[in-house]
């Protein structure tokens, strides 16, 4: 084995044993119990409130309103005063870890979580890996934003297999009309249960097989998970075809204060044992995900405001009408996430960016990618007091670590300008 692949073993291994084993014997189990049943789902809501000391909705298996008047925390609260939410450490809360994250806004958000938390979350993934049929042991592929391999591989091999934990990570910064059939034949020849992806990088490959006359030929595959970007409706539909299996969107959120998972029957199910749901009505119709978390003892956020919207249609307090028996409330569609992807003149498909702006030591408050066309891109950071070459130069090599051989430049800006929403693009395109 290479470097690389050594090193990627042993972070699976690590992760193993302090994530995956302790989740799949000691909170697997009870999440098990709660899919099927009313009273151990509402049980399980109400015993995980009182440990953490917060207030939910008293009956999981429905959406709620926010009620009138009702304080809610907000991104830009949160992010001004993270330590104001941060509980002193005690039993269940000794351990645990400090993450930064932009998302799709280019804020810096500061969050720290438990590893009770960390190791709960693996939990609900490997829950939505079953309702898929996988099962421990079994392959899986991931095509996310994880640096696998040399900005242009001498052996081709856009993709490390990892040993431990049975998966082949592949690499979605390298995706292209050149590449992507070897992508397609090495999958193929792993042939996994599960490919775990971003909805842009899946998508390129259904769209690469549709317009090579071609379907994807693994015989084990059992669905493909999406999840980090918006799901649209016609990349589902490429994918399904081109796969022939159905397609598990999956949505969560840094801040871990709710989750949506989706059934084999293609449903949207809120997992209201991760978190206490409630919906804040938008004027289109549309409502906005609030959260309040069931899992994190060391940063229990109460009614925060995901900025996430979704479409409940229909759906409401419908549970008992999804065929697959679930006591999980169900959504019409996720339509949050909405982050613009790029197609170089080379072919290579840009998506999911954020990763650029985090990291220990960066002085920064904003930041934004603009392209320019003809590979050419401007980081417009608006900078924090310390701010220097070295934080500029940091910037400049994780984009090029994921974004190789392009121009790229760093500006010093006052301001983002934002939209009549509030937000600004995190992708944005000149003309």
């Amino acid at each position: 084995m290479d470097a690389r692949t050594c090193a990627l073993a042993l972070k699976s291994l690590v992760r193993l044993l302090a994530r995956g084993l302790p989740a799949r014997l000691l909170v697997l189990p009870s999440l098990l119990r709660n899919e099927r049943s009313a009273a151990a789902l509402n049980a399980y809501v109400a015993r995980r409130a009182r440990r953490l000391g917060v207030a939910v909705p008293p009956d999981a298996t429905r959406l709620h309103a926010v009620p009138p008047g009702a304080f809610l925390l907000a991104k830009p609260a949160l992010r001004q005063d993270p330590a104001r939410h941060l509980r002193p450490r005690r039993f269940g809360s000794l351990l645990r870890n400090t993450i930064r994250t932009s998302g799709t806004s280019g804020s810096p958000l500061t969050l720290v979580q438990s590893l009770g938390a960390v190791i709960r979350e693996e939990a609900f993934i490997q829950r939505q890996l079953r309702w898929i049929g996988w099962r421990p042991g079994q392959r899986r592929a991931w095509i996310r934003g994880d640096l696998v391999c040399d900005d242009r591989p001498q052996d081709g091999r856009y993709w490390r297999r990892d040993p431990v934990g049975q998966l082949l990570v592949m690499s979605s910064y390298h995706l292209s009309n050149a590449t992507i059939g070897a992508y397609v034949a090495a999958l193929e020849a792993y042939d996994p249960v599960v490919i775990h992806a971003y909805p842009s990088s899946i998508g390129a490959i259904a769209h690469w097989l549709e317009a090579a006359g071609r379907r994807y030929m693994g015989r084990a595959l059992r669905g493909v998970m999406t999840s980090s970007e918006t799901l649209e409706p016609g990349v589902r539909a490429a994918v399904m075809r081109a796969f022939g299996v159905l397609v598990f969107d999956w949505y969560g959120q840094a801040e871990r204060v709710a989750a949506i998972g989706t059934c084999e029957h293609g449903r949207y199910h809120v997992l209201s044992d991760y978190g206490g749901v409630e919906l804040l009505a938008l004027p289109d119709g549309s409502s906005e995900l609030v959260g309040t978390s069931l899992n994190n003892a060391a940063m229990p956020l109460a009614r925060y405001r995901t900025g996430d919207v979704v479409r409940v249609g229909d759906a409401v307090d419908q549970h008992a009408s999804c065929p697959c028996g679930r006591v999980f409330p169900t959504l019409e569609a996720v339509i949050g996430r909405q982050e613009r992807i790029l197609t170089l003149p080379d072919g290579r498909i840009v998506a999911r960016l954020d990763r650029v702006f985090q990291g220990s030591g960066l002085r920064l408050l904003e930041g934004q990618v603009r392209y320019h066309g003809q590979a050419r891109f401007t980081l417009r950071v608006v900078a924090a007091d310390g701010f220097g070459s070295r934080d500029e130069a940091v910037l400049r090599e994780q984009f090029l670590q994921r974004v190789p051989g392009v121009q790229v430049a760093v500006e010093r800006v006052e301001a983002i300008a934002r939209g009549a929403n509030g937000k600004f693009e995190f992708i944005a395109v000149d003309g």
